[in-house]
């Protein structure tokens, strides 16, 4: 008899595929509009998208006493988001999300570093051999172009958001944690339209409109998916978004992973499961992935 799927494994399913959705819109789009471009209607449109739960809360449900970890999550997350952006036009679109999906890979450290959580010895483990799949996916001596310098530094900053996440927990409820990002973002980001501005055409303003409406959307199935399941049971389901990544890009682009770059997929993966699987001593299951894009 097959075993029924756990409700949340299909809710983050949907998100994933949601992700790379969003991840194939960018690629096509970032081309004629630019980096500045994309981020800024990501977040306005991610804005937007909010109004309504945040007019529920008015100011009082907005206000916060923590804006200096505000400041932490959300610069370091639009940096993520930035580079991430960068990278996915130029770079295999699978290879792009798997290098900002590398996080796990650095949370220990950091968390380490700023929250004084111990490293489980099994992690510590699990970092050299995702690290091995990285320099595999990267290819040091031949490949490690910015883009890919660039895709990967989008993986480290997001895991200094989700550290910061980690670091509001108990203190900060979920929607106003992304309200702040995405009200910083907007801002932080409108400031360079003046120099990066490309008008866009009719199908631009169509794609602009679904990256960010996938991203919220994706967004609020993980959130939702967090709230029924532990990470830890249904996280590797968020690392189909590389499988679907690959997809678009190979019937869109005809772009075709290498033997070395699916081992260092496969390594990679593994390894940022098994470390992100294990218990922290300070969490947050419903707010950990809302520093996703």
């Amino acid at each position: 008899m097959i075993k029924r799927i756990h409700p949340a494994a299909l809710l983050i399913l949907g998100s994933s595929f949601l992700f790379a959705s969003m991840g194939a819109l960018i690629k096509m789009v970032s081309p004629d509009l630019g980096n500045p471009m994309v981020v800024f209607f990501r977040n306005a449109f991610g804005l937007l998208a909010l109004t309504p739960w945040v007019w529920r809360l008015r100011t009082e449900g907005l206000r916060s006493d923590h804006l200096g970890l505000h400041l932490i999550r959300d610069g370091t997350g639009l940096a993520a988001m930035a580079c991430f952006f960068y990278a996915i036009p130029r770079l295999d679109l699978a290879n792009a999300m798997l290098l900002n999906y590398s996080a796990p890979l650095f949370i220990p450290f950091i968390a380490w570093i700023w929250l004084k959580e111990r490293i489980a010895p099994t992690v510590a483990l699990a970092v050299p051999v995702g690290f091995t799949g990285l320099l595999m996916i990267l290819k040091p001596t031949v490949a490690m172009t910015p883009p890919a310098l660039i895709g990967l530094l989008s993986g480290f900053l997001a895991a200094i958001a989700m550290v910061g996440i980690r670091r509001m927990a108990g203190v900060e409820p979920p929607l106003r944690t992304v309200f702040y990002f995405s009200l910083f973002s907007t801002l932080v980001s409108g400031l360079a339209l003046p120099w990066g501005w490309q008008t866009p055409r009719g199908w631009h303003w169509l794609a602009l409109l679904g990256i960010g409406g996938l991203a919220a959307a994706a967004q609020m199935l993980l959130t939702m998916a967090y709230n029924r399941a532990p990470a830890g049971q249904t996280g590797v389901y968020t690392y189909l978004a590389v499988a679907f990544g690959a997809i678009y890009g190979w019937a869109l682009w005809g772009e075709r992973p290498d033997a070395w770059s699916l081992l260092g997929m496969g390594l990679v993966i593994a390894a940022a499961m098994w470390a992100s699987r294990l218990p922290y001593p300070i969490s947050a299951p419903p707010q950990r992935e809302l520093a996703r894009h």
